[in-house]
């Protein structure tokens, strides 16, 4: 067995409870010999499930003919295949090439469960070029540890096991083994920053420095190192029940230099994109003794709202939410925007007036302002207002929220509170009203 199988087969036998192994297939010569690898494997693993992937970002005329060929050759390898269409969506702050990767690995974590892993093929040289990008960027040393060999990604893992083969021993595999692959023209175009790299700029540094991609690949794995060791520093102030949730109280007293690593961390930790340090900075800003009341920055899809003396991380919605007004005639009503369902359920104690629903016109309706509400075993009637803020709901979801009208009198605020008045006594029959919302928080738990 040659050492790339065998580094293969030591990463997969590294990790404990692997079921599926995803490789993702381009077509090109690295996934493919990485693929041919994983293939050889199969009896060795017969417990691991092996399913090939091809992401089709449709940039290219015959890249539907290149799906082919991978269908082609991971069927005669005997390893199930599927291909996935992406859009590449080119967002401010980045180039075609991020783009395309940010829709690759979007797509591929839909493969990935908690006892899968998704093997890529970067190799050593591919590592000396991410590290050069990286600080052309101006990237710190979480940027400069490029790729690491082994990283968490969706709800499993991904893992690079020819990280330490160069170009050329993965060339001479596949020479071994006549492997017949496709090669993608665009590889050459050096309007591309890593083909430019790849093409023009590395080579001119070989000439000097032949171990360049050797060298530099040691220098990736020191900034990993560091790396690791400023997480482990910044996880201390970092929750894990609510990873979206970064609490200030303890962050505000350090120094700005901390304060940064701990936010870079948290954002890390929840997957999304690292900010400009300019939006870096705006966050910074809202870290002091006395945090304002509310606070919004958003940037690439992402929004981090400060409520309570915390930010919390939230994913920017495609198109402004607004809850509609509608009849509720029976069973189930499905509120637009993601903002769940309502339903209702007999209640045994108390609950909405059976009667007093079956008579009244019943409408949902959205928050307009100065509602009030006079609650059971609570004295005087309280604004709707204060009874949110005293619940901790979060100021952005407070207009999402569904109130109940029976007739033109409010009944009900979703699930959380009904209206005295609109109650059931003992001796009569009641609705439990159920919101059924997983995708929406609306409260600090």
């Amino acid at each position: 067995m040659s050492g790339l199988v065998d580094s293969v087969k030591q990463q997969l036998t590294s990790l404990p409870n692997l079921k599926k192994v995803v490789v993702a297939y381009s077509g090109g010569v690295d996934s493919h010999v990485l693929l041919h690898g994983c293939s050889s494997l199969i009896q060795t693993f017969p417990h691991i499930h092996f399913h090939a992937v091809y992401i089709n970002h449709d940039l290219h005329d015959d890249s539907d003919k290149w799906c082919y060929h991978c269908e082609k050759v991971s069927k005669t390898l005997d390893i199930n295949f599927t291909s996935v269409k992406v859009a590449v969506e080119v967002l401010r702050g980045d180039g075609p090439e991020q783009a395309a990767r940010h829709a690759r690995y979007d797509a591929l974590q839909h493969f990935i469960d908690a006892d899968s892993v998704l093997l890529t093929a970067q190799h050593q040289d591919d590592q000396a070029e991410t590290l050069m990008l990286q600080l052309l960027r101006g990237a710190g040393v979480n940027g400069l540890a490029s790729m690491p060999a082994l990283n968490a990604f969706g709800e499993g893992q991904i893992a690079r096991p020819l990280l330490t083969f160069t170009q050329q021993e993965i060339m001479d595999y596949a020479l071994d083994h006549q492997l017949s692959w496709v090669e993608d023209p665009s590889n050459l175009n050096t309007s591309l920053d890593r083909n430019f790299l790849r093409q023009r700029v590395i080579p001119i540094i070989k000439e000097r420095w032949p171990a360049f991609s050797n060298t530099t690949s040691r220098s990736a794995v020191h900034c990993a190192e560091a790396s690791s060791l400023l997480a482990k520093q910044a996880a201390k102030f970092i929750m894990e029940d609510e990873k979206d949730v970064l609490p200030l109280a303890a962050v505000n007293c350090l120094d700005d230099e901390f304060q940064r690593l701990i936010i870079r961390q948290w954002l890390a930790n929840n997957g999304v994109r690292m900010p400009s340090q300019k939006v870096l900075h705006q966050m910074q800003n809202e870290i002091t003794d006395e945090p304002a009341c509310s606070a919004l920055i958003e940037w690439a899809g992402n929004q981090v709202r400060l409520f309570d003396g915390s930010f919390f991380l939230l994913k920017k919605p495609d198109k402004p939410q607004k809850l509609n007004v509608a009849e509720w005639v029976c069973g189930d009503v499905e509120l637009a925007n993601n903002l769940g369902t309502l339903s209702l359920s007999d209640s045994q104690i108390g609950g909405l007036d059976k009667e007093k629903w079956k008579r009244s016109k019943v409408t949902i309706q959205a928050r307009s302002g100065g509602e009030c509400i006079k609650l059971i075993n609570r004295q005087g009637t309280k604004k709707l207002k204060k009874l949110f803020y005293e619940y901790k709901v979060f100021p952005w979801a407070r207009d999402l929220i569904p109130l109940i009208y029976l007739g033109d009198k409010l009944a009900a605020v979703a699930d959380i509170w009904l209206a005295e008045e609109f109650v059931a006594d003992k001796d009569g029959q009641g609705y439990e009203i159920l919101w059924h919302h997983p995708n929406f928080k609306i409260r600090r738990q």
